[in-house]
């Protein structure tokens, strides 16, 4: 494998599989924008099945829980590493076996703060070549080989990939010229979802759109509204926007999800506890120097979850044991 996991950092080579690739062709736009887009033509093998009321139905498609999740969110700062580390933390107080892959090597959260607490691999994207390791590497990770003693090695059925900022163009390449959807849906027999994480600026909605042109209809989407940038009704860009409305309806025709779920803000004393210590949001609780930061982090974690519990499905959880 050569995914690198560099030990104690605070912030595998095997022979290549044929890259699979997808034709493309161009798609209408949303908007009056007549710049022409380029997404993947077919419907990738594997998609999802869904009931009359568009929910995930499991029992009839046991694989609609083996999932790629992608947090994004390409404007810096906007939460998105927040978002990933509060995901991996519910995946582990659930016992949801996962891997994390942590791509934002200029600001590693999740392995900063969950290298020791799960299992989490830098990803180094930054170039073509890297690129292409990381598609050809992705179905040895999902499915491994034998060990040099010959004994199986288990198969993953949940990823975690945090992606850096300023995502947007090295994305479209995975898809329009690698075929990344088709690699993961077929390759891999995962589904995916893509959670993108927006602030009350507009610049979020733009970059979601352009997101969509080329990730098309055949991913699920989890927009999250980061409450630290203020209350739910003030995404009103988000809101009124007809592109995005018009995106939700074609999602949702294809049989897939798209939906929007809250992030609830942290008080900046414990955010920044947890940050100074690189302290895990458990550890947080753990600690007894502030009984605020306990309080604190125990409300914004039993709110972040009952956002996830309507929709665990689209992230790789079958049940909440709390349930």
């Amino acid at each position: 494998m050569t995914f690198q996991i560099e030990e104690n950092d605070p912030n595998m080579s095997s022979t290549l599989p044929e890259i699979i690739t997808s034709n493309t062709e161009p798609t209408k736009p949303l908007s009056n924008d007549t710049t022409e887009t380029v997404p993947i033509d077919t419907k990738p093998k594997g998609s999802a099945t869904t009931d009359n009321n568009g929910d995930n139905n499991n029992k009839n498609n046991p694989q609609q829980l083996r999932r790629l999740v992608m947090v994004t969110g390409d404007k810096g700062g906007v939460g998105k590493s927040t978002f990933a580390r509060g995901l991996a933390q519910t995946y582990i107080d659930n016992a949801v076996k996962f891997v994390g892959l942590d791509a934002d090597n200029s600001n590693p959260h999740l392995i900063r703060f969950y290298e020791k607490a799960a299992n989490i691999h830098r990803l180094d994207i930054s170039n073509s070549d890297k690129l292409d390791e990381f598609v050809d590497n992705l179905k040895e990770l999902v499915y491994p080989k034998s060990n040099e003693s010959g004994e199986n090695q288990d198969e993953q059925s949940l990823i975690l990939l945090e992606t850096p900022s300023q995502f947007l163009p090295t994305l479209k390449i995975l898809i329009t010229e690698m075929g990344f959807l088709d690699v993961v849906n077929n390759k891999c027999k995962m589904q995916v979802t893509i959670v993108v994480v927006i602030s009350t600026i507009i610049d979020c909605i733009t970059q979601l759109i352009e997101l969509y042109s080329f990730c098309g209809d055949w991913v699920d989407y989890v927009i999250v509204k980061n409450l630290f940038y203020g209350e739910t009704e003030q995404f009103t860009f988000y809101d009124i926007s007809q592109e995005i409305k018009e995106m939700e309806q074609q999602v949702k025709a294809t049989g897939h999800d798209f939906t929007s779920i809250n992030m609830p803000k942290l008080a900046k004393k414990s955010y920044d506890y947890l940050d100074v210590k690189n302290l895990t949001f458990r550890q947080g609780l753990e600690q007894d120097e502030y009984p605020s930061v306990f309080g604190r982090v125990l409300s914004w974690l039993n709110n972040f979850k009952g956002q996830i519990k309507p929709k665990k499905d689209l992230f790789g959880i079958e049940k909440i044991l709390s349930e």
